[in-house]
């Protein structure tokens, strides 16, 4: 499929992937593994935003800005794989399905216990996101990864709960001892 960057992140993105290509169909081992949004449990934005709905302050979340995400461990699983059989090719490593930042946020109202209306919506267009900054699908076809090496990432929920777990429940459990 040809690239169609639509921002100069993209572009720069484009060029590195071509130039690595050209290395690749010369027999270099090279192996290029494309992501969309990866998170950890030091991810800011899911911190604050468990910090504060803990707190019964609201939350903005885009409605029209999606992610697919895959867990640092995942990642790292991939990356380590990948390294150890020095594998050419292009692999890509995303969640199975897209959500919403505002579904991630109401994700989250339900495990702390707190009012969903806390998940304030808002549109990253009108916020005046860059073009290219809110496309309708992250996923990515993960299958070769899965393939050649079992590695998958779980579904969308799993995902967020490993990253926020631990911290979702100390703050409904300081929330409750305030």
């Amino acid at each position: 499929m040809p690239h169609s960057p639509v921002s100069e992140y993209g572009r720069q993105k484009a060029r590195t992937e071509s130039a690595l290509n050209d290395y690749m169909a010369r027999g270099a081992p090279v192996g290029i593994l494309r992501l969309a949004k990866v998170v950890s449990p030091h991810m800011a934005l899911l911190q604050r935003w468990v910090a504060d709905l803990a707190k019964g302050m609201p939350i903005s979340a885009f409605t029209d800005m999606t992610l697919a995400p895959a867990g640092i461990a995942s990642v790292t699983s991939a990356i380590s794989a990948l390294l150890s059989e020095r594998s050419s090719g292009i692999f890509q490593l995303t969640g199975p399905r897209d959500v919403s930042y505002a579904d991630v946020g109401h994700f989250l109202t339900a495990k702390l216990g707190v009012e969903r209306s806390l998940v304030q919506a808002a549109s990253a267009r009108a916020v005046g996101l860059p073009v290219g900054a809110t496309p309708l699908h992250t996923t990515l076809d993960s299958s070769a990864l899965r393939h050649r090496f079992g590695i998958e990432v779980p579904d969308v929920w799993q995902v967020i709960e490993s990253v926020t777990g631990s911290d979702v429940g100390q703050s409904r459990t300081m929330q409750n001892a305030g």
